[in-house]
């Protein structure tokens, strides 16, 4: 055979399966679409919402993925945010309510529910007759489990 027709041949080849390698997703995609599918199929939706900002941050930050529950009961509006640095009036020394703070009752329930919290959890909200929690997605379905006793913690 004549080594253009090789080269031609090779070429035509690798201009269709190029593009479609390129199309499938990466493992970190297919991860990040597991763990979705199993929050939905817990009740949970997910969404893209920039976290609320701090007083502190320079710049609005980027959207992140906000796990969200609707409950039973109507709840009071708070928003608590992990700050970059720690401080003494921060709750836990590194959260930082964003507006009013809750009543005592309620700000010892978000204390207990931090400890349940995965790695990566940046905010938690809650207003009316839902609950928020902006969430970096790292980990696995053993940590959406974790993200879930919260949110129950927090509904209780």
């Amino acid at each position: 055979m004549n080594p253009i027709v090789i080269i031609v041949i090779v070429l035509v080849v690798a201009m269709i399966v190029g593009p479609v390698t390129m199309m499938q997703p990466s493992q970190s995609q297919r991860r990040r679409e597991k763990l979705r599918r199993y929050a939905r199929e817990a009740g949970l939706s997910v969404r893209l919402l920039p976290p609320p900002q701090l007083a502190t941050d320079t710049q609005a930050p980027a959207a992140l993925p906000v796990y969200s529950k609707v409950v039973d009961a109507h709840h009071l509006s708070w928003t608590l945010m992990r700050a970059r640095y720690a401080h003494e009036s921060h709750l836990r020394q590194w959260w930082q309510f964003v507006g009013a703070k809750p009543p005592e009752p309620v700000q010892r329930q978000i204390e207990n529910a931090l400890d349940m919290l995965p790695s990566g959890v940046v905010g938690l909200r809650a207003g009316g007759r839902q609950l928020d929690i902006f969430w970096q997605e790292q980990g696995d379905e053993h940590d959406l489990e974790q993200l879930l006793k919260c949110m129950a913690c927090l509904t209780a």
